[in-house]
């Protein structure tokens, strides 16, 4: 016997409910699609809820307004020069260009900022050094953080290693070439000091062959290759990077630079002030000419500390050898080691005395 599609019962507390009756073989089909759908309007209700915290957590930080990060105030009014070249910020799209790298960032790569944070509190100090010993923009180091996340370890699509991305030679033609030394136990692309200088060597050249020595260009040409920025230069003479339409690395490269920078001058204004780490602190043993291989744990044993913690100073080490080779190993006639602070004297007594270094020392540029 059928039952009535309305029929009324009783609950546990002693109300009624009305309760919709349906044949019990369409009712198995419906099951499997009420299931999901209630699996999906629970997805939903925790997306929109997760974005909703995070844009009430956005909200409370000072740059943030009507959806999105700002500039901060006064900043189009005054202006914002990077290596050197001013910004015109006047312009709306200049102006958009920016934010929406600015916003990028903040948003999609906010985790990524605190890292960059530590790496440039440790070893920001010992580039702007080098970059103001060779009389480059300190705006430069920002070029770093994009290519390379700042870390030793990294690898480009195009063959570039280390710190700034060095040696990378597809779709890069034209480059002035620079010299550096990279072996199966050291390369100075990975070395935070050297890789700068080697760096430095190129952006000099490169200037000497850009119009007017513009380092937005020069920045272009060192990402998508000086034959490429002077074709569209020389078809477009008097034009300034926010007037050309550039290959796509430069395009989306020089507002990001920018928009980093902005940040970074401005971490309260966007809630990513960290505390900052202590800068690296080492001694410097630049002029080694070993007479054999030298493994870091032997100098870590030394120091009493962990060989980590010792190649962390000395990351042109390669790590699946951990050793700083021997003169004249594949043509490295010198080797630099990097020890904490104030026991540069004390290592190097033990080199000798173990038979790593010899008395007569041979004189070193590299740093």
């Amino acid at each position: 016997m059928d039952t009535p599609r309305n029929q009324v019962t009783s609950t546990e507390e002693g109300g009624l409910e009305p309760v919709e009756f349906v044949n019990e073989t369409h009712a198995g089909l419906f099951r499997p699609l009420r299931f999901w759908g209630w699996i999906l309007l629970m997805l939903l209700s925790t997306l929109m809820l997760g974005e909703t915290d995070v844009l009430a957590q956005a909200r409370k930080t000072p740059g943030f307004g009507k959806g999105t990060y700002v500039f901060p105030p006064g900043i189009q009014k005054q202006g914002l020069t990077f290596c050197n070249e001013k910004i015109p910020f006047d312009r709306r799209d200049v102006s958009g260009r920016v934010l929406d790298q600015l916003n990028f960032l903040l948003m999609d790569r906010r985790a990524g900022l605190m890292e960059w944070s530590d790496r440039m509190s440790i070893w920001g100090p010992s580039i702007d050094k080098v970059l103001m010993q060779e009389k480059v923009p300190k705006d430069l180091i920002y070029l770093s953080v994009l290519v390379s996340d700042l870390s030793p370890h990294a690898r480009l699509k195009n063959g570039g290693v280390g710190w700034w991305g060095i040696g990378g030679t597809r779709d890069k033609k034209g480059l002035p070439r620079a010299s550096w030394v990279s072996t199966e136990n050291w390369d100075d692309r990975r070395d935070p000091v050297l890789s700068t200088r080697i760096v430095c060597s190129i952006f000099k050249g490169i200037l000497e062959q850009t119009p007017g020595r513009n380092w937005l260009m020069a920045i272009s040409s060192y990402l998508d290759g000086q034959d490429k920025i002077s074709a569209i230069v020389n078809k477009s003479p008097g034009f300034s990077y926010w007037d050309l339409v550039m290959p796509p690395l430069s395009d989306l490269h020089i507002p990001r630079l920018v928009a980093l920078k902005i940040i970074d001058n401005n971490r309260d204004f966007y809630s990513v002030a960290v505390p900052p780490l202590k800068p690296a602190s080492y001694d410097v043993l630049d002029q080694l000419v070993l007479l054999k291989d030298l493994p870091l744990h032997v100098v870590a044993r030394w120091l009493r500390i962990s060989p980590r913690s010792l190649w962390e100073l000395n990351p042109g080490v390669d790590i699946s050898n951990g050793v700083l080779p021997k003169a004249n190993s594949k043509g490295l006639e010198n080797v630099l080691l990097r020890v904490p602070l104030g026991k540069g004297e004390e290592i190097r007594a033990l080199l000798v005395k173990d038979a790593y270094l010899g008395a007569r020392l041979t004189q070193s540029n590299r740093l």
